[in-house]
């Protein structure tokens, strides 16, 4: 999927676009509970625009309320794509996530990943904070663990699993270009399942700290893009 200033290129241009529209157009989902009363959402040009602000907690609780339809919708594609490839069980990231990623997670992270599975929760959407946290591991865990791992077991039954060539990009100004404007272009090599819900951009103003724009997936708190 291959996106040149027409989508992911441009991507910083249009959320500049999209903040200025933000004011007249997005409202949180229910004014009746003071951590959205700041945040919001709307739709515009194929992209899902969403505002969160304040504490780790509250960021991950408007991020999971907010987007509850998307990220439930995420899980289970993720879920299913990750089952079939690898042959495990979701219970087996669960345990993962539980055992051997949670524990090294700095403690911000992890008040925003609770509040993630708690605001979804709060929508509707059954997941807990395993769920949200082998969500965000979808890259690292059957493309770089689970290949270690299988062969550390030496499993003759195994599926063979190996890490992608994941994303490329390349930005070029000055003399390069013909008016001498900044050009960006980036390859997002990641399967249509995943790539076609790669849609969120997210403005982030955290209680401490500077602002973040960066496109993103459903339920995860990176923007979760490999340039190389």
């Amino acid at each position: 999927m291959f996106k040149m200033l027409g989508r992911r290129g441009w991507v910083l241009g249009l959320m500049l676009a999209l903040t200025g529209a933000a004011a007249a157009a997005g409202t949180a989902s229910d004014s009746s509970d003071a951590r959205l009363a700041k945040a919001y959402r709307f739709q515009q040009g194929g992209w899902t625009y969403v505002h969160l602000e304040g504490t780790p907690s509250d960021v991950g609780y408007q991020h999971g309320y907010l987007l509850a339809p998307e990220i439930g919708d995420a899980f289970e594609a993720i879920k299913i794509f990750d089952m079939h490839q690898t042959r495990r069980d979701w219970e087996f990231f669960r345990t993962t996530a539980r055992q051997m990623l949670w524990p090294h997670i700095d403690a911000e992270y992890q008040q925003e990943l609770q509040g993630i599975a708690d605001g979804v929760k709060a929508h509707g959407v059954d997941l807990d904070v395993y769920d949200i946290v082998a969500l965000n591991a979808f890259e690292e865990v059957p493309d770089y663990y689970l290949p270690w791992l299988n062969k550390q077991q030496k499993s003759a039954e195994a599926p063979k699993l190996v890490a992608p060539g994941n994303c490329s990009a390349f930005i070029a100004t000055g003399s390069m270009t013909k008016d001498h404007q900044i050009v960006i272009a980036h390859n997002n090599w990641t399967s249509y399942l995943a790539g076609e819900r790669w849609v969120v951009i997210f403005d982030i103003q955290p209680e401490h700290g500077n602002r973040i724009l960066m496109d993103g997936f459903p339920g995860v708190i990176t923007n979760d893009h490999h340039a190389v």
